[in-house]
């Protein structure tokens, strides 16, 4: 799963948005960004080009008479039911999004303790490839497509993100793409990661400071 992103204007993050059409255009610094906050979502928008939209990261769907609430949990979608979910197979063919992250938080369970660790892109920054719907006209929202683990991340947790290169972030956002063919050629793709250790702070969606490495 996805459960926190960290979110800071580096240079690997300006190059991800010039390399997604949206150079000149800085992230804000966010830290421990948790669901139902906000985050910032690459889509197309209906002139072709590319829109850095701020969306609710809890996918609440259009077709919804409800008003936005946490009783499903919609902050992720799994790869495996995306195409199947009623809340999910409508924005997996026409409104696939990119959440770029400078880091996402992971938890392993060690009897009463829930220890973090701090997640980045080795060599690339991360874009997250995401899902979005629009409701009642006026809320944007997401979801972050996870995916089982691959053999080395399995070790902090069983699930991660769907972490895609820059190449495969410009298939993701490209409307006229099949989303089964996409979902069959990224599933267990996910650049190389670095895992460190870090406080407990960030345990509580509260904070907001910096993250202390240990």
């Amino acid at each position: 799963m996805c459960g926190r992103i960290f979110i800071q204007p580096t240079s690997r993050q300006n190059e991800l948005l010039s390399g997604l059409g949206l150079g000149g255009i800085k992230l804000p610094t966010r830290n421990n960004v948790a669901p139902t906050e906000s985050v910032h979502v690459i889509r197309q928008v209906v002139t072709g080009g590319m829109e850095l939209t701020p969306m609710r990261w809890w996918l609440h769907p259009s077709w919804s008479k409800e008003e936005p609430n946490q009783k499903f949990a919609t902050f992720n979608a799994r790869i495996e039911t995306v195409q199947t979910s009623p809340t999910f197979r409508g924005p997996i063919k026409h409104h696939r999004g990119i959440v770029p992250a400078s880091a996402f938080i992971e938890w392993q369970t060690e009897g009463k303790h829930k220890l973090p660790f701090f997640i980045e892109g080795a060599e690339e920054p991360l874009a997250l490839a995401a899902i979005w719907d629009l409701s009642q006209s006026e809320l944007y929202s997401c979801a972050i497509i996870t995916q089982p683990a691959n053999e080395s991340f399995s070790k902090i947790h069983n699930r991660m993100p769907l972490a895609l290169t820059m190449a495969q972030a410009k298939e993701w956002l490209n409307p006229h793409a099949n989303a089964a063919e996409l979902l069959s050629a990224f599933s267990g793709a996910c650049v190389e990661l670095t895992v460190k250790k870090i406080d407990t702070a960030v345990n509580n969606a509260r904070y907001k400071g910096p993250v202390q490495f240990l």
